[in-house]
């Protein structure tokens, strides 16, 4: 026998052990998160926040959605907690978020802290993350 042969044997076998392995696995794709901002929620006293605020609790995920139509600002992007709206992202912070949506990137935000004694303007503090795949 040859070193290419010997070499082919080798090789073949090993990966025949792989093949029969993960044959019937699911491969799944790893997202990570990429930290972006931690803005508070503003209008959060003029939405459902303060009805489920007693709910609320600090690394809950909430989902973002973009408002381009909002007559009071074009950036606007909207907090939801299981589809009810808290509020919005504070115009100071969502120019490069609500261009980012824009682009189809996918962004989430989760609870950073809640205050329910602070002045409504900073009773929610959020995290917001860009999911990279």
């Amino acid at each position: 026998m040859n070193r290419i042969d010997f070499l082919k044997r080798i090789f073949l076998s090993g990966a025949s052990v792989l093949v029969a392995k993960y044959a019937g696995a699911k491969l799944t794709t790893q997202t990570s998160e990429v930290y972006l901002n931690s803005p508070y929620i503003a209008g959060f006293q003029y939405y459902n926040g303060a009805e489920i605020e007693s709910f609320l609790k600090v690394g809950d995920n909430l989902s973002l959605q973009r408002d381009a139509k909002n007559q009071h600002d074009y950036f606007a992007v909207e907090v939801h907690y299981k589809n009810r709206k808290l509020g919005f992202l504070p115009r100071t912070d969502n120019k490069i978020i609500a261009r980012m949506m824009d682009q189809g990137e996918k962004l989430n935000a989760k609870i950073r802290s809640i205050d329910p004694d602070a002045h409504p303007f900073s009773r929610v503090q959020v995290r917001v993350y860009l999911e990279k795949e």
